[in-house]
């Protein structure tokens, strides 16, 4: 029984370096967590005074857009923001969509402010931005192009609203959307993660007809 004991305590000794190796791991992840985005503050910072400087006002603009959208997107490693922090998110990401397509599409925004305090999974829009974007209007080759978000509290629910008014599609195609697995981060996965927070009756539903544009509700 001896022998057995010495075993335990040695496995017992192991355990303990084992799990100080795993703290430390983790506190290693959590300053590189801080680090990182503090440097990529600072240097997009610096970047911003240099752009003044030279009077270079557009990459200023960008460069301050970009440092919001991504302080709004890693949100200090949160999992859920507030609606308030998605709508800055999305203001910032399209403040630089729109310097990449030299402003040749306008954005409308319709905010309820009663929700702004509620909670949301961060990054669930972007995909879906994205999309109307390099989907919708960028195909479009006449007229003006415009993007519409919309924030709404309905009961106890938040509905967001993007519409773009590009090229559209039949109906049968939209809903087809939420199902295909695109290569990255797309609309299925974000369907996929409100249906597991919220359930089966929550997710994305798309509505778009040829020549009339596309409405994805979240």
């Amino acid at each position: 029984s001896r022998g057995l004991g010495d075993v335990y305590k040695r496995q017992g000794v192991y355990n303990v370096e084992y799990q100080k190796k795993l703290r430390k791991k983790a506190e290693f992840k959590a300053l590189q967590s801080q680090v990182n985005p503090h440097f990529l503050y600072n240097t997009l910072s610096m970047m911003n005074w240099m752009a003044i400087r030279s009077n270079q006002m557009d990459i200023s603009k960008v460069t301050l857009a970009l440092s919001t959208f991504y302080r709004t997107a890693l949100s200090k490693g949160e999992d859920m923001v507030t609606v308030e922090n998605c709508i800055r998110n999305m203001e910032a990401y399209l403040e630089i969509q729109l310097t990449m397509h030299d402003n040749n599409f306008t954005v409308e925004w319709e905010t309820d402010p009663e929700i702004k305090n509620e909670k949301m999974p961060k990054l669930l829009l972007q995909p879906v931005v994205e999309n109307a974007i390099e989907h919708g209007i960028d195909e479009k080759e006449e007229g003006d192009k415009k993007i519409s978000l919309s924030f709404k509290g309905v009961g106890d629910d938040v509905v967001i609203t993007v519409r773009d008014n590009g090229m559209g599609m039949e109906q049968e195609k939209a809903e087809t959307l939420v199902t295909y697995q695109a290569k990255g981060y797309g609309l299925k996965n974000v369907n996929d993660r409100i249906r597991l927070l919220y359930g089966e009756e929550y997710g994305i539903r798309i509505f778009s007809a040829p020549g009339e544009g596309t409405n994805v509700v979240m």
